[in-house]
C-alpha cells in the first residue's frame, strides 16, 4: 500500500508538460460533495468546489500570485439499473477568473454512466461523461454551444487499521473535444490521489493531491498542483435513521 500511494504522488508533481512557456501554479482545491438516496432506484447529488492557485512556480511571487481561479458547482439525479451500473443527468455553473475582468461563465449540462466492479477489496470505477457546454463569450455577448467527452477512470483500496476506517482513492480522467474546429481533441487531464478517512456512517473525509492540465494551445499546458481537501457526506433516506 505504502508503494502504491509513494508512486501516486509521484506522478501527480510530475508534469510530462514541463517547458518554459507553460504555466505551472500550485495551490490549495477545497471540495465539498454530499449525495442521497432516494429510493432504490434514485440518488441526488450536490457538490461544489474551487480552485485556488497561490504561488507562480516558475517566478515566484507571494505578493500577486494567489488568485481565485475556479469556482464549480453541480447538481444532478442518478438512475441505478443495478448495483454496478448507473446513469446520471446534471445541471453545472462553473466561473473561471472569478474576480478578475476577464472572467468567464459556463452553464453545462452533462449525461454520464458509470459502471463499479469490486476485485476482492479493490473497487474500481469506470465513467464516461458527455458535456453539453455553454461559455458565455463577453466579447461577441453570445454562448456558443460545445461538447466534449470525459473518461475516468478510478479506484478505492481499504487501509488496514485499528478503526478501519481508512481508504486509499484515486483516479485519472481524460478530456477530448468532440465539436467541429476546436483548437484540439485533447485539451485536458486531471489526475487526483489522497487518503479518505471515514468519520462515521454519514460523513468522511479526504486529503492528497489533485494534478490538473489544460492546453493553452498547440504546445503549452497550465500546469496546476494543488493539495485538495474532500468533505463527503451520503445519506441514506430509503432507512429510518438516514445513514447510508
Amino acid at each position: 500500500m505504502r508503494k502504491v500511494v509513494l508512486h501516486s504522488l509521484i506522478i501527480l508533481f510530475i508534469s510530462p508538460n514541463i517547458n518554459a512557456q507553460s504555466k505551472h501554479f500550485a495551490g490549495i482545491f477545497p471540495a465539498i460533495e454530499h449525495s442521497g438516496k432516494i429510493s432504490n432506484k434514485f440518488q441526488y447529488t450536490l457538490s461544489c468546489s474551487s480552485n485556488i492557485p497561490l504561488i507562480n512556480i516558475q517566478h515566484p511571487d507571494i505578493t500577486r500570485d494567489p488568485y481565485f481561479l475556479k469556482f464549480y458547482s453541480d447538481a444532478g439525479l442518478t438512475y441505478f439499473f443495478n448495483q454496478n451500473f448507473s446513469f446520471g443527468l446534471s445541471y453545472a455553473y462553473e466561473r473561471v477568473n472569478v474576480f478578475l475582468s476577464n472572467y468567464t461563465n459556463e452553464n453545462r449540462v452533462y449525461l454520464q454512466a458509470v459502471y463499479k466492479q469490486v476485485l476482492k477489496s479493490v473497487s474500481l470505477k469506470y465513467r464516461l461523461r458527455f458535456d453539453n457546454r455553454f461559455v458565455y463569450n463577453r466579447k461577441t455577448n453570445t454562448a456558443p454551444y460545445t461538447h466534449r467527452l470525459r473518461a475516468l477512470v478510478g479506484v478505492n483500496v481499504p487501509i488496514q487499521s485499528k478503526k478501519n476506517n481508512l481508504y486509499f482513492t484515486g483516479y485519472e480522467e481524460a478530456f477530448f473535444n468532440t465539436f467541429k474546429n476546436a483548437s484540439s481533441v485533447y485539451g485536458e487531464n486531471k489526475f487526483y490521489s489522497a487518503i479518505g478517512m471515514k468519520l462515521n456512517k454519514i460523513n468522511k473525509i479526504e486529503l492528497g493531491g489533485l494534478y490538473q492540465t489544460v492546453k493553452l494551445n498547440k504546445i503549452n499546458w497550465f500546469n496546476q498542483y494543488y493539495i485538495a481537501i474532500s468533505w463527503i457526506s451520503q445519506l441514506d433516506f430509503t432507512r429510518k435513521n438516514g445513514a447510508k
